[in-house]
């Protein structure tokens, strides 16, 4: 009886090519994205976007820069402008991972010695926190070994100032060893030495631990929000195999209202899911729900029609009920890892972050950034907005010519 009870599953599978194809092919597609992302962020592979402002323009400065440039988990991005604020705008705005500013008014990288402001300047987005200690250990090997004469010299400065007084012969040989480190750095030979106290750090969002979890609560969110509202959505198909359907079309409506009634009990499940995950983030962490309530309302009604929309696409695409939520569970976890719900976007690969822009779990999340993190105006998030509302009014649509032709036979 078990064998025959196994049989019986088994022909059912394989004869639901696409639950079949779903419970197989999907789960590897998204294993390989997975496997991509967290590949990318080993020590090897993970780069980051960087811009530099160089105020000083010296052959230090310059020497530095040009050896971060050498390095293959750094990718140099150029400004439009040539101010502090353009590097703070490009980290802030995503444009950058992080930025990086040697200040003119600050002691020389040649006479750094802890007595003045640091002559590197670090420019940070919270959001992206792996990035500042990346950025950090670049920058030490980069100075160590493309300006050993400078650490040295600096270190030698500093006991002459502190400890003891060279005469001439002595600062000559001093000067002569130097010369020789600097020779040996740029012809690629080791030399080891250590220096610390050269980079200040900015953020560019005050209030580090509450943004975070603004930005927690907006990726968990939306792709919360895409399986709550599929769950509503495949309620259609235990209609359709329970008879109920039928009935449905039996009356002056037809198959439409059974997908507008469906369509905005989603949208309003789904408003009202994010209105909880927020409010914990409000009550609990301080989140600054009521100072944002009107950005914050206008993106989360967007986001719950995308979501609606796109469940009841898939809904009335599939078959089956197992295969609709084979199709959808699968298609969720692939928007949701490459729309940054799951993994940072800025630790992915090149390729997946501009896959990630085709998701809209990524203009959800870039969304809820504006709102809680850059403070910007709804003219700023239009964009994001006006997709989500179009992603989720032409599932709707889409849903509805499927389901009109399943029904009619047309």
């Amino acid at each position: 009886m078990s064998a025959a009870i196994f049989r019986a599953m088994l022909l059912g599978l394989l004869r639901d090519r696409g639950a079949l194809l779903m419970s197989f092919f999907l789960p590897a597609v998204f294993f390989v994205i997975m496997a991509e992302i967290f590949t990318a962020t080993t020590g090897a592979t993970l780069s980051l976007n960087l811009v530099v402002l160089d105020e000083v323009q010296s052959d230090t400065s310059t020497r530095l820069i040009a050896a971060l440039s050498a390095s293959t988990t750094l990718t140099i991005k150029d400004l439009d402008s040539r101010d502090r604020d353009a590097v703070r705008a490009a980290v802030k705005s995503g444009d950058a991972d992080i930025g990086l500013i040697v200040r003119a008014d600050a002691e020389p990288l040649e006479q750094a010695g802890g007595f003045g402001p640091a002559p590197l300047l670090v420019v940070t987005d919270p959001a992206r926190g792996v990035a500042e200690p990346m950025l950090t250990g670049q920058i030490r090997q980069a100075y160590f070994s493309a300006l050993p004469d400078v650490a040295m010299g600096n270190v030698v400065a500093e006991l002459e100032n502190q400890f003891l007084t060279l005469d001439e012969e002595q600062r000559s040989e001093v000067n002569t060893g130097l010369n020789e480190m600097r020779e040996d750095a740029a012809a690629g030979r080791e030399v080891g030495w250590s220096f610390e106290d050269l980079l200040a750090r900015e953020s560019v969002i005050g209030g580090e631990s509450v943004n975070l979890v603004a930005y927690s609560a907006g990726a968990v969110a939306f792709m919360f929000l895409l399986f709550a509202s599929v769950h509503g959505a495949v309620s259609l198909l235990e209609e359709q195999e329970s008879g109920i359907l039928d009935r449905v079309l039996a009356g002056p409506g037809g198959i439409g209202v059974l997908i507008n009634g469906k369509f905005l009990y989603v949208i309003g499940q789904g408003l009202v899911q994010v209105s909880v995950i927020f409010l914990v983030a409000w009550l609990a962490y301080g989140v600054d729900l009521p100072g944002h309530f009107g950005a914050w309302l206008c993106v989360s009604i967007a986001a719950s029609i995308s979501a609606a929309g796109l469940a009841m696409l898939l809904a009335t695409a599939c078959q089956t009920r197992r295969q609709a939520q084979t199709v959808a569970n699968t298609v969720i976890l692939v928007l949701s890892a490459l729309g940054g719900s799951m993994v940072p976007r800025f630790l992915m690969p090149e390729t997946l972050k501009n896959l990630g822009w085709l998701t809209p779990n990524t203009w959800a999340l870039e969304a809820y950034s504006g709102v809680f993190w850059r403070s910007e105006s709804l003219l700023d998030l239009l964009t994001p907005i006006v997709l989500l509302l179009a992603t989720g009014l032409g599932g709707w649509l889409l849903a509805r010519s499927l389901a009109n032709r399943r029904a009619y036979g047309s």
